[in-house]
């Protein structure tokens, strides 16, 4: 997990982790052109789920940042490697239900149908991840390499959405 973003959420979340408080915010600027209402955000996780404007806004600029920079330096918030295997992937299938949630909140009325074939794709993969069986991973380095693999995935994943519901807006 990047240290600078970690403690940006651990400052700015009280019942979330900083993975799904990343997920949300970025799912919500995907379909924003990385636009986002800090109301939004409180509507979607609660108002006790959040501390102080402040740090909340700080997270947020600092994901916004990342997720729109044209260097691609964005990347997903989650454990480090030195967690547990079956840590990592459960956060990894927070990550992506908490994006999901953002996506589908920011989208508001358009249904999810109206975004291009591939963005539906994407979509229902992260649907996928978001059933993974953290707890029947076995902890060979096959293990390590898929989920390297998976995250891999969802980072592109994010930013192929951001992309398509961009043009067909």
């Amino acid at each position: 997990m990047s240290d600078d973003l970690s403690v940006l959420a651990e400052n700015a979340a009280t019942t979330l982790s900083g993975w799904e408080l990343h997920g949300v915010v970025c799912g919500l600027a995907a379909c924003r052109s990385g636009e986002i209402a800090l109301q939004d955000l409180v509507d979607l996780v609660g108002v006790e789920a959040l501390t102080d404007q402040a740090s909340v806004e700080a997270f947020v600029g600092e994901s916004v940042a990342a997720l729109v920079a044209d260097d691609l330096s964005f990347a997903l918030l989650l454990p480090d490697d030195d967690v547990p295997l079956e840590l990592r992937m459960e956060a990894l299938a927070d990550w992506s239900g908490a994006f999901l949630a953002g996506l589908g909140a920011g989208l508001g009325s358009r249904d999810v149908s109206s975004l291009p074939e591939e963005a539906q794709e994407v979509i229902d993969d992260f649907s996928a991840i978001t059933e993974l069986d953290a707890a029947s991973a076995d902890d060979g380095e096959s293990a390590e390499t898929d989920l390297l693999q998976l995250q891999e995935f969802v980072k592109v994943g994010v930013l192929l959405i951001m992309g398509l519901v961009d043009a067909a807006e």
